[in-house]
């Protein structure tokens, strides 16, 4: 009974410190009364969980506020530049990486091109040679490196993290947590590069405060991180949010997946950039021997500069995009739909298009109430959710 009423007490104090923590992060200007009154904590209690936080220094004093009578209080922050976390972000053409202290400021920020595709243990490699030179060049302490998340194009085990099918990267039934752990000697967490992006979003971007959103990632594929109540929705066995595999044409394109016509064939940055490959090629054979980011960049410019068929293929596009939208108003009645990755490069080019296409499947008060909007981030925002992996453990989420 000791050991067990130890262990109680234990996870009481964590969970009060990440309570108050949490607190601190959300409130602008937050004194030790007003955390015992928010938290039903005795002063005391409060007093003394604060007291372990600034000798740990993850909180600082930051002068005096108001009285209401008597003393000035004496409000409480964040410590910025004290604790750190890393994120890696493993797509087929690159691996992006970046560096947030506890407060969501990027301290490093760097995209890393990868001649070929890359192995299970080439990108362990590579991983492990990023975080030694970055370490070593922002000179951090190893005992405040919170963590590193890393973020994968694919499906995971909901309990061994354990990558079961990432098709872009072509592996299957890969375990790189554990010897990234013993390499790298920090915490280790993976997760599906669009669940991180929607921590993102809810961490640091536009759906602060948003409880219920879908986070879509228009990449080499379509995924989507979903938010429930606040809360992520990963589903029976961890692999909710599969959108790139919605059908929308029974006559469209055969997909890895089996099926035809899914949203990844016809509005992935692979899609747009192979269609737009087969229209160029006739007039201009040397597009066939571009890579895939040169053909959709060439794209994009045309498109900005009002090319009718490059136009064209962004339309095209984002009408089978709006069509499967439509569908997840339908099924989870979100409040926000946001659209990451590469999509804010050309969002004005369609966002019109998109909504109109969502609000022919979707029923009209359900699609009233929900907004579609281009992320503020860009193809950085799956490493700054992995980053903010281990971060939010800090703070108990």
């Amino acid at each position: 009974m000791r050991e067990a009423r130890t262990g109680n007490n234990k996870f009481l104090k964590e969970l009060n410190q990440a309570i108050i923590l949490d607190l601190i992060r959300t409130t602008e200007g937050v004194s030790r009364k007003a955390l015992a009154d928010r938290t039903g904590l005795s002063a005391t209690a409060t007093g003394a969980i604060v007291k372990e936080l600034l000798k740990s220094q993850f909180i600082r004093e930051v002068g005096e506020g108001e009285s209401s009578g008597g003393r000035k209080p004496v409000m409480l922050e964040i410590n910025p530049n004290s604790y750190y976390a890393f994120g890696f972000d493993i797509d087929m053409r690159f691996i992006y990486a970046v560096v947030l202290d506890i407060t969501g400021k990027v301290h490093y920020e760097e995209r890393w091109e990868n001649r070929s595709h890359l192995s299970p243990e080439e990108a362990v490699e590579q991983i492990g040679r990023i975080f030694d030179s970055v370490v070593r060049d922002l000179r951090l302490r190893k005992d405040r490196i919170l963590g590193v998340g890393v973020s994968i194009p694919g499906m995971l085990d909901i309990t061994t993290r354990r990558i079961y099918l990432a098709p872009n990267l072509g592996w299957t039934n890969v375990d790189i947590r554990e010897s990234l752990s013993e390499k790298l000697d920090v915490p280790v967490y993976l997760d599906n590069e669009a669940m991180c992006s929607a921590f993102c979003e809810n961490w640091l971007g536009i759906c602060r405060g948003v409880e219920d959103f879908i986070c879509i990632n228009i990449e080499s594929g379509i995924g989507a991180g979903i938010f429930v109540r606040g809360k992520i929705y990963r589903g029976h066995t961890g692999s909710a949010g599969e959108v790139g595999h919605i059908s929308v044409d029974e006559n469209g394109p055969r997909c890895k997946c089996g099926n035809v016509g899914c949203i990844e064939t016809l509005a992935s940055i692979n899609a747009m950039a192979e269609k737009y490959r087969e229209l160029i090629s006739k007039t201009h054979p040397d597009a066939s021997e571009n890579t895939i980011d040169e053909n959709f960049d060439a794209l994009l410019q045309g498109a900005h500069e009002g090319d009718q068929t490059c136009l064209k293929i962004f339309k095209g596009a984002a009408k089978s995009l709006g069509k499967a939208i439509g569908y997840l108003i339908n099924a989870f009645n979100p409040q926000t739909i946001v659209i990451g990755k590469k999509f804010p490069k050309y969002s004005e080019l369609v966002l019109d298009d998109i909504a109109l296409s969502a609000s022919k499947t979707a029923l009209t008060h359900l699609a009233e109430s929900c907004s579609i909007v281009p992320s503020s981030f860009g193809e950085n925002s799956s490493a700054l959710g992995a980053a903010i992996i281990p971060v939010r453990k800090l703070f108990g989420k």
